[in-house]
């Protein structure tokens, strides 16, 4: 393997690792620029960055004394600190659900499902009035849904069973048995087999 014929820059004074024709980086680009005088580079002194002004904030200085978030906030609100709430924020007002309001008298998550739910011809309303009919608890097993979303924690909504043949909303129901009417395939001579395969046992 033949050896590399330099180690470091051949510019005077420049003892930084050669790049390519006998020069280091920066004296390359110079190079190529086509500057004929290479001196030598005057070395970039970069001072610790200010920090925010703001009280306890430790964040480097983006405009104005302040950080990148406190000027963010500055320029969209006019202020940089959260003003104290003078009310209590407003909930969801579908029933069960103590999300903060987001649109429509809507917490995000209902706000979305409500504009989901109309592309068939349902809404947050019809949802509303038919769990005030049902009191608020399963049209099968009679109790109220208990289980939990995976990530927020909170209880889930009742899963809005439908006839796959006609589409007709039947009633809301609570996820177990939403999932056991569909196991047996919404067939009313297998739900009742069932039935009498219990009985046998009872």
């Amino acid at each position: 393997m033949p050896q590399r014929q330099h180690e470091v820059c051949i510019v005077a004074n420049c003892d930084r690792k050669h790049k390519a024709r006998g020069y280091c980086q920066t004296h390359y680009m110079q190079f190529k620029r086509g500057i004929s005088e290479l001196g030598e580079i005057r070395e970039r002194i970069r001072e610790k960055p200010e920090q925010c002004i703001e009280e306890g904030c430790t964040e480097e200085v983006k405009a104005k004394g302040l950080c990148k978030m406190h000027y963010q906030r500055l320029l969209r609100h006019g202020f940089t600190k959260y003003r104290d709430r003078k009310k209590p924020p407003k909930i969801c007002r579908v029933p069960g659900c103590e999300s903060w309001l987001y649109s429509n008298g809507l917490c995000n998550a209902h706000y979305c499902k409500d504009r989901m739910w109309s592309e068939f011809g349902f809404t947050i309303d019809a949802y509303i009035e038919m769990l005030a009919d049902q009191n608020d608890v399963c049209k099968i097993c009679k109790q109220p849904e208990t289980s939990k979303d995976a990530r927020s924690g909170k209880t889930k909504d009742f899963a809005i069973d439908h006839c796959h043949k006609t589409g007709k909303i039947r009633g809301l129901l609570c996820i177990k048995c939403n999932t056991a009417i569909g196991l047996f395939q919404d067939d009313p001579i297998l739900l009742r087999s069932a039935v009498e395969y219990l009985k046998l046992f009872n």
